[in-house]
């Protein structure tokens, strides 16, 4: 009797487990119904039709639920995005869109600009701008798949991308952790931004 009682807590402790981890994770079946709202702007697939608005096909899940989080928080500030976020209720909703979005499959071409891929590859050192691949990775793919901090930004719309280092050297968008990435937008110019927004867009 006691064998069997001790496997029964054994199998419910191993159930427990899987319920959690389930709800730990995304379902990207659940968020391509939940995310009808989001594709309005960012398209039916996560491939942006609106040139200020993100590609979020194949970005981090983790980095997009932290993006809606700090958008629901008001840590991020976006004039559609604030709102937009309050109507998604759960932790697990957030989770859900942000595993179909990370599922889709991203569409981009190839036109380099030269300028921008240097300062890309090799950064600015002699204005202390690092290379942006030392952090987000060969093409842009993200460097390290458990950090959340360091976004997919290869194919994002060039509009998009020119807007964020803009709002970042400005000090409108301040949710990078540290202000590592406002210290780098601070040392950009406009043509340097232009030239980088060029470069990523196509990779």
């Amino acid at each position: 009797m006691y064998r069997i009682k001790f496997a029964a807590c054994l199998f419910l402790v191993a159930f427990i487990k899987v319920v959690i981890a389930q709800e730990e994770t995304g379902d990207p079946i659940a968020g391509k119904e939940k995310s009808k709202l989001c594709q309005a702007c960012h398209g039916r697939d996560g491939n942006s039709i609106n040139i200020l608005c993100p590609n979020l096909a194949g970005q981090r899940p983790d980095y997009l639920e932290k993006q809606i989080l700090d958008f629901k928080t008001r840590n991020r500030i976006g004039s559609i995005m604030t709102g937009v976020s309050q109507g998604i209720i759960s932790t697990q909703d957030v989770k859900d869109i942000a595993a179909f979005f990370g599922s889709c499959k991203r569409m981009s071409s190839y036109n380099a600009n030269q300028v921008g891929r240097t300062i890309f590859r090799e950064g600015i050192p002699d204005k202390g701008v690092t290379a942006c691949i030392d952090c987000h990775g060969e093409n842009g793919k993200g460097r390290l798949d458990e950090n959340a901090v360091y976004p997919v930004i290869g194919g994002q719309t060039k509009d998009y991308i020119a807007k964020q280092l803009a709002d970042l050297r400005s000090g409108y968008r301040h949710n990078d952790p540290d202000g590592m990435m406002q210290n780098i937008a601070k040392r950009l110019t406009d043509d340097e931004i232009k030239a980088l927004a060029d470069y990523v867009s196509e990779l």
